[in-house]
């Protein structure tokens, strides 16, 4: 940098002024004068095209001969403007051979003069071997012909050339060694690609981003190529302001193994204004971007190897934009920084996605606290299944929602790219919520449905209105399950099924109305379908739900069916299943079930209300708690009206007669209201109030069971039926027995010790009324073991 020199305003400031000749008439005129004016101009010129900008105007582009096995390159024609204003151009393509003897003889360019703003530079010294080169344009003034003079002094005929020609030679600079590891394609791709972006200055240029120079004072500013390998070129005086750099060469022996021309090469642009802001201000930022992106896909050209692993192995640095063949397995070649999926572009969007990305700074693939990730985007869309790949860097700033891109997969939202579209699905629900709306389809429902397999968390919610379903909706194979009905009425009027819910980690339902149709299913038996069924979901909460089920000739469906299929005879806290329903409304149609719930270890139905659906036609079953699986099962403060089979809770025993009984571990049965009611044709069925069946410890306290006395009695209804194996305490008291043939029976199975050990069973405080025999119905022996007070028949 040249001192600086003082002066007054007002005053001239001549030291850098171009000086030009003054012609006036009777000047002497010499060639001095002549050559003199000549400098002058082209020093002017010099200034104004140093003003404009350096760079590449277009062509001049480098490319090896004979795959490079002969050190020959071509340097197509083109036009270039030196960093010093230099305009240098080549009209027609040139062939260059890198590697020659060295030169002896002196170049046949003028040395001897020096105007203008370029000083007469060496060709270089190109020896064979090894290493890594820059390939400059220079300027030269080549003398050509002699002119006639007056042979007054000998001198002037040797100086008699006619004509300077301002013309350009290639230069061949040799640069450090590189590292290249053990020389592999992946190792000569990864040194490739960091002296690129140490040419982009990238290290530099994303330092000034995270610590911008915020001081006051303002540093004098030099043009120069921006940051990096070059600049510090030019520092060390390798590398000259008139040169313009065309590529890198690196060369084995002979051959050449690369010819990377955008890591040198810029479009023609202009510096920026202050040089200590050239990192955030300037045209040379998108001229950079699009030499990045330039040297990728030459990259890529040149080695197709460094696309088929993931792109970490063979760079150091990606673009912040670039294009893939459309057949890139992009996921394995971007990995932990790939999006979810890859999204439609149409192909008028293309340019401008693209020169939007490119103003961003590249990404560091081996710097962890580079943690960029990308956007990945078919151009054409699904017309072009085959169309080629565009990636960005997602920087996720665009100004409408519609442009904000969303992955919608990774969100839960399927079918989601961006922001207004999850805005419209998430519509009067929370972002969490997957939002189901009456005007759906119901294809379209499912299909939400069924993006939700293997999601962990599933949150949906029905907003209220009426579901008109030609099926049966169903959710398999999630994680934990949340659904809030809002009072949403579903209806399938062509299956007794309306909601199935199947292999899933929990559920938690509220809120929801089901009405299922006539029942189509073949099940038989405890293994019965619901309108809502929930199948091997180990933990199941079912609250404020209201069902109702449609008549059937025999007993086909329930309202609410929650089953595990398999039962294993292991303890395994993660097989077992815990049910909890609570405060639901059932409305039954003629012969079928209310509650069913089977092989439960963990049972609480409580405040439920399960009633007929038409008069004088009742249903058949109430709640049921049964199975090959039970352990704490409690019956708590439910009404029943108007079943043949009011409550029943029981264990089956399908093993052989030696091995221990299928118990219960704790019952209770409390507070319960149950009306039985009978039709002659149910002679043939179970019928009674309560039944108990195999428990190690039952409670049955304060309940009350009505029936229509005199059918009743000829039918033999009991108003609690106890039968099965019991372990050492049962406990019957404080219930209300009206209308039934027999209050409570109880008839136990013996187990293997018989009655021998003492038992703590309680018959006390129980009320019958209008009864057609007993209140207690037991045999002998088993009331030896039993303790009866307090009792009072009618």
């Amino acid at each position: 940098m040249s001192e600086a020199v003082n002066t007054r305003l007002g005053q001239g400031i001549t030291q850098d002024g171009v000086r030009a000749v003054n012609f006036f008439n009777g000047r002497l005129l010499t060639a001095r004068d002549l050559s003199r004016d000549q400098d002058a101009r082209r020093l002017a010129d010099a200034r104004v095209g140093a003003s404009t900008g350096s760079g590449i105007a277009w062509g001049l582009e480098v490319n090896a001969l004979d795959g490079g096995e002969n050190g020959e390159v071509q340097v197509e024609a083109g036009l270039a403007m030196s960093l010093s204003g230099q305009a240098l151009n080549l009209a027609t393509p040139v062939r260059l051979t890198l590697i020659q003897p060295p030169v002896s003889a002196p170049d046949t360019g003028s040395s001897a003069r020096d105007f203008g703003p370029c000083k007469q530079l060496g060709n270089g010294s190109y020896v064979a071997g090894d290493g890594l080169f820059l390939l400059t344009l220079t300027p030269l003034d080549q003398p050509d012909g002699f002119a006639p003079v007056l042979a007054i002094d000998a001198a002037n005929a040797r100086c008699a050339q006619d004509l300077v020609i301002e013309a350009a030679q290639l230069r061949l600079i040799r640069l450090p060694d590189p590292t290249v590891g053990s020389g592999s394609e992946r190792d000569i791709a990864r040194m490739r690609n960091r002296l690129a972006y140490d040419c982009f200055g990238a290290d530099d240029r994303q330092l000034h981003h995270l610590q911008p120079d915020l001081a006051a004072s303002r540093p004098a500013s030099q043009s120069g190529h921006g940051a990096g390998l070059l600049d510090r070129l030019l520092a060390d005086k390798t590398l000259h302001r008139c040169d313009v750099p065309l590529a890198l060469v690196y060369m084995l022996g002979r051959s050449v193994v690369f010819v990377d021309g955008a890591s040198v090469r810029r479009r023609v642009a202009s510096q920026a204004a202050t040089q200590a802001w050239s990192a955030w201000l300037g045209e040379r930022l998108q001229g950079l971007g699009e030499a990045q992106m330039l040297q990728f896909q030459e990259h890529c050209a040149d080695t197709p190897a460094i696309l088929q692993r993931p792109a970490s192995d063979s760079l150091s640095w990606l673009p912040p934009a670039g294009l893939l063949p459309g057949s890139t397995d992009w996921a394995r070649f971007f990995g932990s920084r790939k999006p979810a999926k890859v999204v439609p572009l149409s192909e008028a969007d293309a340019t401008a996605v693209l020169q939007h990305a490119l103003l961003t700074d590249p990404i560091a693939l081996t710097r962890s606290t580079d943690t960029s990730r990308l956007r990945v985007y078919r151009i054409g869309g699904e017309g072009n299944p085959n169309g080629p790949l565009l990636f960005v860097r997602d920087s996720r700033n665009g100004v409408h929602a519609e442009q904000v891109w969303l992955d919608g997969a990774r969100t839960g939202l399927s079918g989601c790219d961006n922001v207004q579209l999850a805005i419209d699905r998430l519509r009067h629900g929370s972002c969490l919520h997957l939002v189901i709306h009456p005007n759906m389809t119901q294809d379209a429902v499912q299909k939400q449905l069924d993006a939700q397999n293997n999601v962990a968390r599933v949150f949906i919610s029905f907003e209220p209105g009426v579901y008109a379903l030609s099926g049966a909706l169903q959710l398999k194979n999630a994680g934990h399950v949340e659904i809030q009905g809002h009072g949403a009425l579903l209806q399938n009027h062509s299956d007794e099924k309306v909601l199935l819910i199947q292999g899933c980690d929990s559920l938690v339902l509220h809120g929801l109305e089901l009405h299922g149709g006539k029942s189509t299913s073949n099940e038989t038996s405890l293994n019965l379908g619901g309108a809502l069924t929930v199948l091997n979901t180990p933990s199941v909460r079912i609250q404020g739900l209201k069902a109702r089920t449609q008549a059937h000739d025999e007993l086909a469906c329930n309202a609410i069916t929650v089953r595990r299929t398999q039962v294993s005879d292991k303890d395994d806290p993660t097989e077992q299943l815990r049910v909890d329903i609570g405060h639901c409304e059932l409305l039954i149609g003629a012969r079928q079930g209310g509650i069913l719930c089977v092989n439960a270890e963990r049972a609480h139905v409580h405040d439920n209300l399960v009633r007929k659906a038409e008069a004088k036609q009742p249903l058949r079953r109430g709640i049921v708690v049964a199975g090959r699986r039970a352990g704490d099962i409690h019956v708590e403060r439910n009404q029943v009206l108007g079943a043949v089979e009011g409550i029943t809770v029981a264990t089956s025993d399908e093993g052989k007669a030696t091995e221990p009984a299928l118990l219960a571990d704790r019952v209770s049965v409390s507070h319960n209201q149950v009306e039985v009611e009978l039709l002659s044709e149910h002679s043939k069925v179970n019928r009674c109030g309560v039944m108990l069946g195999n428990a190690r410890s039952a409670w049955l306290a304060h309940n009350e069971v009505l029936a229509d006395g005199k059918l009743a009695h000829e039918l033999g209804l009991q108003g609690m039926r106890l039968h099965g194996v019991y372990g050492t305490q049962l406990v019957v008291r404080d219930n209300r027995l009206i209308g039934v043939d027999v209050g409570v029976r109880f008839d136990p199975i013996k187990p293997s010790e018989g009655f021998k050990r003492q038992m703590l069973w309680l018959f006390a405080a129980n009320l019958g009324e209008q009864l057609g025999s007993d209140l207690l119905g037991m045999t002998d022996e088993v009331s030896k073991v039993v303790t009866r007070r307090d009792n009072l028949p009618d």
